[in-house]
């Protein structure tokens, strides 16, 4: 079954979709927050996803004039018929129908266009080019969707384009070539699609890829070399063996989907205390191993750093002292888990020598942020202030109280955002911060500013949580438990118990998963 069929039959017995929801409820924010409108086309795929049908006319028509063409060997006019906006889809599913070797490399082709600067939109298009080469059962066509999945992959909805590369017959063959092009490509893919899975992909995919032989193939096969990719889908592999459960009740009323599922998440289940051990002793070899790494090689070994939690301790920040380190943002990411006592004062300091904090905590405070960034990219500020919510002491909350008063909403929403994650230590200082906060003229430093509050437990706040968990606007309840989530609002464990148990399954998902998503965190903070 492909995967737009399930995800389409899921909207059907589902009054929201709620992998839409999960996935693209931060953009939409972040859309309405800039007065934006969501395209034609991200409308028309949201129609789609909820049961919504293509016209039938409408595909037959293109059907037809597409096979004249491709009879007369006129390949350069169909490619050139083959535009952006909502008839993109219907052609695209008119070439899957027709399935001539003509078809399959002209949808091999469009994988290479960027058809739009609407990257909501663009994964859309992309989506739709996957599901159809798979439909044509195309193996040849792996390395193109390989190749366009390093982009393709990190745009917003990017977890169902994995999860449509990996149901591919032949996508196992590359994860047995680790070291080539393809097979690091292969690697990102698998990781990214078994994130999907915490994030709405349904979980037949798990069993319809053999997604559980894969990770054993991984596992006996591992180099002796630290692979930070293979850290990260081993990482993924034991975060979806904890959420083994939850599927499982999704699919209670298909015994034959439900069974599959269980053989291949037996599979992990049996590896569970080898992969415990091996991402235990993981940190320190990546941390020494990125030292020596290519530059284009780091980024992976620090995300597989910041999905493990990694206290690096004075590792990274020698290597960021030494010279101009070129991924700055993911560096300072990985030291909000560090506990050296080092890393506060040097961010702190590098803020000071790069920002003029007080001038621009004079300026009048914006409602948007301006059109051009307010500071050099390479002044990672925005990173700063976010990973100093791991490091507790009054100079970092006089810092951040500081920046909170910044004319751009950008960073000030990064400040506010850093603040209740302890106990205050300056208390009616940080009260009054978010209470200010709270009537912020930028609607995402409001939004912060609540969640602070509700992380100390300011009644108020728990209370405006708790209505919007219990409101009968169901795509209002999936937007406030992702925030739950990311927010760290533990004082509603409760209500989040709670909802694990509602008659509406997307909902009872959903909470589940921010419950395990807390569990994590809260488990991490405790070590």
């Amino acid at each position: 079954m492909m995967i737009g069929q399930l995800v389409l039959m899921m909207a059907v017995l589902a009054p929201a979709l709620f992998a839409a929801a999960f996935l693209l409820a931060r953009h939409l924010h972040r859309r309405q927050y800039l007065g934006e409108q969501l395209s034609a086309v991200t409308r028309q795929h949201i129609d789609l996803f909820q049961g919504g049908q293509l016209s039938e006319a409408a595909l037959e028509s293109a059907k037809t004039r597409f096979r004249a063409l491709l009879e007369r060997g006129e390949v350069d006019a169909v490619e050139a018929s083959l535009r952006p906006g909502m008839h993109y889809v219907i052609q695209v599913r008119a070439l899957a129908e027709i399935g001539t070797d003509d078809a399959g490399r002209i949808l091999e082709r469009q994988l290479q266009r960027r058809l739009t600067e609407d990257q909501i939109e663009q994964s859309w298009y992309w989506i739709d080019l996957a599901t159809s080469l798979r439909a044509l059962n195309r193996e040849q066509s792996l390395p193109h969707l390989l190749r366009c999945a390093e982009t393709a992959g990190e745009l917003p909805l990017g977890h169902f384009f994995a999860a449509e590369t990996v149901c591919f017959l032949g996508f196992a063959g590359y994860l047995r070539q680790p070291e080539g092009a393809l097979g690091r490509a292969a690697l990102r893919v698998l990781h990214r699609a078994l994130e999907g899975l915490r994030s709405g992909v349904p979980p037949q995919v798990f069993a319809e890829a053999r997604l559980g032989e894969m990770i054993e193939h991984l596992w006996d096969h591992r180099l002796e070399k630290i692979d930070p990719l293979v850290v990260r889908v081993f990482a993924e592999a034991l975060r979806l063996l904890r959420r083994a459960p939850h599927a499982e009740t999704a699919l209670a009323e298909e015994a034959s989907e439900q069974e599959a599922f269980q053989w291949q998440m037996s599979r992990l289940a049996v590896l569970e205390a080898g992969m415990v051990d091996f991402l235990e002793e993981a940190p320190q070899q990546l941390t020494a191993a990125l030292a020596r790494a290519k530059r284009s090689e780091q980024p992976d070994y620090l995300k597989a750093l910041i999905d493990l939690r990694a206290d690096t301790g004075t590792a990274l920040l020698a290597l960021m002292s030494s010279s101009r380190f070129p991924h700055a943002d993911l560096a300072i990411e990985v030291l909000t888990y560090s506990r050296d006592p080092r890393v506060a004062p040097w961010l702190r300091d590098w803020a000071i020598r790069q920002v003029p904090l007080l001038r621009r905590a004079q300026r009048r405070r914006r409602a948007t942020p301006p059109l051009r960034r307010s500071l050099p990219i390479q002044v990672p500020y925005q990173a700063i202030l976010r990973a100093l919510r791991g490091h507790p002491s009054r100079e970092t909350e006089a810092f951040l109280l500081l920046a909170t008063r910044d004319w751009d909403p950008t960073y000030r929403a990064a400040a506010v955002s850093s603040l209740g994650w302890w106990e205050p230590l300056r208390r009616q200082q940080v009260l009054a911060c978010l209470q200010e906060g709270r009537h912020d003229p930028s609607p995402e430093v409001r939004q912060q500013a609540r969640a602070a509050l509700a992380r100390i437990g300011e009644r108020q706040a728990l209370q405006w949580f708790r209505q919007a968990l219990t409101s009968e606007d169901l795509q209002r309840v999936h937007e406030a438990l992702q925030v739950v989530a990311v927010e760290g609002l533990f004082f509603l464990w409760p209500d989040l118990d709670r909802l694990a148990d509602a008659d509406d399954l997307e909902i009872a998902h959903h909470a589940r998963e921010t419950l395990e998503r807390m569990s994590e965190d809260l488990h991490r903070q405790t070590l």
